[in-house]
C-alpha cells in the first residue's frame, strides 16, 4: 500500500512539472500585447510661451518631442502658456510640470529665466534648456552659433538685392529685420545678418523693428508693412508667428524675406531668398534621447555651429530655380568663401548671447 501511495505521489509531481514547464513556453508563443509596451517610460513635458500652428520655433520643437514619442516610446506632454501671461503664470506651469515629469525642456526667453530660478527646487528633475546655456547638475543645454548661418544669409540677401533685374528689386539699400523681443539670442542673429550684409555692400542699412511678442501675429503684418513703405527690399522673419502675416505682405509687395529657424523657402518660391536653419527639432529629440538612454549630459552646454552642422542656411535651390538668370553669378562661389572663412577663423563674429546664464546648484 505504501509503496503504491508513493507511486501515486511520484506520479502526479511528474506531471505537475511537465505541465510547469510547457507553461512558459505556451505563454512565450502568445504574449499579452500590453507586455511589449514601454514599461515605466520617460515622462517628458514641452514648456511654450507661445503656441503652435505658425509652421516656426514652437511646430519645431514640438515636431521633435512628437518623433522622440514615436521612437524613443517616451511619454510626451506639451504644456503651452496662455496669452498675455505673466511672470508667475510662467512659474506655475514650470513647477507644475517639474513635479510631475522626469524631464522638462524649456526654449524660451522667459522660461530660460524661470529655469534659472527654479532648478535647484527640483533636483531630482532632469531639465533640458534650448537656445541658451544654463549649466547645473540636472541641466543639459544646447545653444547655437546661429550667428555663423545668418552671416551667409545676410551675405546671399545683399548680392541678390544688387539684382535690380528681379521683379519687385528696387535696389534701395535697405532691408528690414522683424523680431518679436529684444533678447540675446536675436540680438546676435541680427548681428551676424548685417556683418554678413556689410561684407558685400557697406551702404545697405539693416533696419530693425521689434514688435513686442511672438505671439502677436498682426504685429508682424504691422511692421513689415512700415518697413516696405520705408523703402526695405528684403525682410527678415524673426517674429514667431508674425512671421506669417509678414510674408503675405512681402507677396502683395512683391518684396523679398529671409526665413528663420526651419526652411521656409517654399513658402513663397522665389522669393523667399534663403533660411537661417536651427533644426530645434533636433535638439530637442537630441536631449530626450539621452535622458532616455542614461546619457543624459548635466552642466554640459553644447554648442550647434557650421562645423558640427548645427546651423547653417538651405542651397536656395526654391531661389535660384525662380530667379533664373537673375541669379547672381558669384552667388555659389562668394558664399562657399566666406563659409571656409568662418569655419577657418578669418571671419571671427560676436555673440551676444550670455554664454552661460547661470552655475547653478
Amino acid at each position: 500500500m505504501l509503496t503504491q501511495r508513493v507511486a501515486r505521489h511520484i506520479t502526479a509531481l511528474l506531471l505537475f512539472a511537465s505541465l510547469a514547464a510547457l507553461l512558459p513556453i505556451a505563454c512565450g508563443a502568445a504574449p499579452n500585447p500590453d507586455e511589449s509596451k514601454p514599461q515605466g517610460s520617460l515622462r517628458v513635458a514641452l514648456l511654450l510661451e507661445t503656441p503652435t500652428g505658425d509652421n516656426d520655433w514652437s511646430d519645431s520643437l514640438v515636431a521633435g518631442l512628437r518623433q522622440a514619442e514615436q521612437e524613443l516610446g517616451v511619454r510626451a506632454t506639451v504644456m503651452v502658456a496662455q496669452p498675455g501671461h505673466d511672470d508667475a503664470a510662467l512659474q506655475e506651469m514650470f513647477r507644475t510640470a517639474a513635479a510631475s515629469n522626469d524631464l522638462v525642456l524649456v526654449a524660451s526667453s522667459g522660461l530660460h529665466e524661470v529655469l534659472r530660478n527654479n532648478a535647484a527646487n527640483f533636483r531630482r528633475t532632469m531639465f533640458g534648456c534650448i537656445d541658451a546655456g544654463v549649466r547645473a547638475p540636472n541641466i543639459m543645454s544646447i545653444t547655437f552659433a546661429d550667428e555663423q548661418a545668418a552671416y551667409l544669409a545676410g551675405a546671399a540677401a545683399a548680392m541678390v538685392a544688387r539684382q535690380t533685374s528681379l521683379p519687385g528689386m528696387r535696389g534701395s539699400k535697405v532691408m528690414g529685420w522683424i523680431t518679436g523681443e529684444d533678447c540675446p539670442s536675436m540680438r546676435s542673429l541680427l548681428g551676424g545678418f548685417t556683418e554678413g550684409v556689410r561684407v558685400i555692400d557697406p551702404e545697405i542699412r539693416v533696419v530693425n523693428v521689434v514688435t513686442g511678442s511672438f505671439a502677436d501675429a498682426e504685429a508682424g503684418r504691422v511692421a513689415a508693412r512700415k518697413l516696405l513703405d520705408q523703402g526695405a527690399d528684403v525682410l527678415v522673419l524673426a517674429s514667431g508667428a508674425g512671421n506669417g502675416p509678414a510674408l503675405q505682405e512681402v507677396k502683395a509687395r512683391n518684396a523679398y524675406a529671409v526665413g528663420l529657424d526651419t526652411n521656409k523657402d517654399a513658402q513663397l518660391p522665389g522669393h523667399v531668398i534663403t533660411s537661417i536653419l536651427k533644426n530645434p527639432n533636433k535638439a530637442v529629440y537630441d536631449i530626450v534621447a539621452a535622458a532616455a538612454s542614461g546619457k543624459f549630459a548635466g552642466k554640459e552646454i553644447l554648442v550647434r555651429d557650421l562645423q558640427n552642422g548645427g546651423v547653417d542656411i538651405t542651397d536656395m535651390a526654391t531661389f535660384k530655380a525662380a530667379a533664373g538668370k537673375n541669379t547672381p553669378q558669384d552667388l555659389d562661389r562668394r558664399l562657399r568663401e566666406l563659409r571656409g572663412e568662418i569655419l577657418n577663423g578669418g571671419v571671427r563674429l560676436k555673440s551676444l548671447r550670455e554664454r552661460t546664464l547661470c552655475d547653478c546648484l
